[in-house]
């Protein structure tokens, strides 16, 4: 889906980039184009995967303690 950004009246260009840059970093159009450019081997994308849910457990766990 193309990001369509239109200046209007008393927008300056920095605005217009900096609105295209806000729309472009929800919709994670720089993570995915670094996923495409480069291979990754699917035991580095599963080493990923479990290192993200390992961080979360961890953030969990330090959450519940601090709630006691």
């Amino acid at each position: 889906m193309p990001i369509i950004v239109k200046k209007k009246k008393g927008e300056s260009k920095d605005d217009v980039i900096g609105k295209f840059r806000r729309l472009s970093i929800e919709e994670d159009i720089t993570e995915e184009v670094r996923k495409r450019t480069a291979y990754v081997k699917p035991a580095k994308a599963r080493y990923a995967k479990k290192k993200i849910i390992l961080w979360r457990e961890k953030c969990r766990r330090r959450a519940k303690k601090r709630r006691y």
